[in-house]
């Protein structure tokens, strides 16, 4: 008679993945329905299936469904949004990320069978070009971004820049591939006179105005539009900040490092955040799953830990810290760079 395995290891880790992916599409289809608008209140499946001309039996079974989730409360028949659906899936939040999850959704959306055919026949590159060639995509990129920013990520890496003890001599600051400009603002915000300029595509620094304006900066911070990787980025910078956008540069860092060193002044500060993979590329998780469509599609531009820092001192710093800071969003590398107080003679 066959025996039954044993020191058998437990099938629940398994099975929880499984299941994973009917968490994400019930959320993402709770995006779609702003169905999370309706929950800032307690209210019954019947009223809110009225309201929103939904079918009432179905649409409690799929709120029972969002409760199993974490994403709403029940009580008494009564459903009301969870603590974070409410701060980030109602569509009037200033931390709506909403827009986001529908962007990532899209990009990451490859089926089983697409992944083994990828697997088995190499990639198909074509989705990842056109995006990074689309202006419409990297716009709306660009606004979607901005709420994940201003929901705690910038607020912290603004806290870390204004602990540096040059904070407060600095006259000038670039924000490199900075988006909707929500980093170099929050930056702005911690000191009284510091001026900035945020460089990205022309297309997305129109987006970028829109978010000086509303935050009442358009005397002190400005936008110049261009590709880093071939145009001049300006000079005469006290700091440069790199928010998660070196990646693109990864076949050409040591150029691109040295341009950042050539536009600080002396004495200067380089600000790097990126991903810094690490244990042979499968660490952070988070950011290997992130990361996933564009892998598979070949084109896999992760930054391994201590990356940029090689090319940092490649580029003549002074010296470089590095540290691993912890966002929403997963562990990231942070190096902060200090370029010689004196130019170096030639």
């Amino acid at each position: 008679m066959k025996e039954f395995p044993e020191n058998r290891v437990p099938l629940t880790r398994i099975y929880e993945m499984s299941l994973a992916s009917v968490q994400t599409n019930a959320m993402v289809a709770g995006v779609e329905l702003t169905i999370f608008d309706q929950l800032s209140i307690p209210i019954q499946a019947g009223e809110l299936a009225k309201t929103c001309g939904f079918d009432p039996r179905i649409t409690a079974e799929y709120l029972n469904v969002l409760t199993a989730c974490g994403l709403v409360i029940k009580k008494n028949g009564f459903y009301q949004n969870s603590q974070g659906a409410e701060q980030y899936l109602v569509t009037g939040s200033p931390t709506y990320y909403g827009d986001l999850i529908l962007l990532e959704y899209e990009r990451m959306a490859m089926s089983p069978k697409e992944i083994a055919e990828r697997v088995r026949n190499g990639p198909a590159f074509q989705k990842e070009k056109e995006n990074m060639n689309s202006e419409e995509f990297w716009i709306r990129y660009a606004r979607s971004m901005a709420n994940w920013e201003r929901s705690g990520t910038a607020q912290k890496i603004a806290d870390t820049i204004a602990s540096l003890s040059e904070f407060s001599s600095m006259r000038k600051m670039l924000d490199l591939g900075g988006g909707p400009g929500l980093m170099s603002i929050t930056v702005l915000a911690r000191h009284p006179s510091m001026k900035g300029v945020v460089f990205d595509q022309p297309a997305v620094v129109n987006v970028t105005e829109e978010f000086i304006e509303e935050y009442e900066l358009s005397e002190r911070l400005t936008t110049m539009g261009g590709d880093y990787l071939k145009d001049s980025i300006g000079s005469g910078y006290d700091l440069i900040l790199a928010s998660c956008t070196l990646n693109f540069a990864r076949d050409c860092m040591d150029k691109i490092v040295k341009k950042i060193y050539d536009a600080l002044n002396p004495g200067g500060v380089f600000v790097s955040l990126h991903d810094g993979m690490h244990e042979e590329g499968t660490k952070p998780a988070i950011h290997v799953l992130n990361m996933m469509p564009s892998a598979l599609s070949g084109y896999n531009c992760s930054l391994s830990k201590g990356f940029i820092a090689n090319s940092i001192l490649n580029a003549g710093f002074q010296s470089v810290w590095s540290q691993t800071i912890n966002l929403d969003v997963g562990p990231f590398d942070m190096d902060i760079a200090r370029k010689t107080p004196e130019e170096t003679k030639t």
